[in-house]
């Protein structure tokens, strides 16, 4: 089953774009992955500031793979310093 992962972002003020350039590289290295469908950053087109990762793999199975690799251990915590708190996440199974 695909899953999808939606992860709801809290950036400091003015931090929006130190966060954008360190998740850069996160984004590479994912995408590259074995299993790895989508993984990209998103802000509202309102004007609200909320960024979202959205995340496609093709099963459980393949995020977990991602959850233990080295970039995935060194970057995700290394992003905390720009956060305002802690982030929401949510899976989803594809019906």
């Amino acid at each position: 089953m695909q899953i999808s992962v939606i992860v709801e972002e809290n950036i400091k003020e003015g931090q929006k774009d130190a966060f954008v350039a360190h998740m850069r590289e996160m984004i590479r290295l994912t995408k590259e992955e074995d299993g790895c469908i989508a993984y990209d950053l998103y802000e509202s087109i309102e004007g609200t500031g909320e960024i979202v990762l959205v995340e496609l793999w093709e099963s459980k199975e393949a995020l977990d793979a991602h959850l233990q690799t080295d970039h995935f251990k060194e970057l995700f915590p290394a992003s905390e310093v720009f956060k305002a708190g802690p982030p929401k996440v949510r899976l989803f199974g594809i019906l």
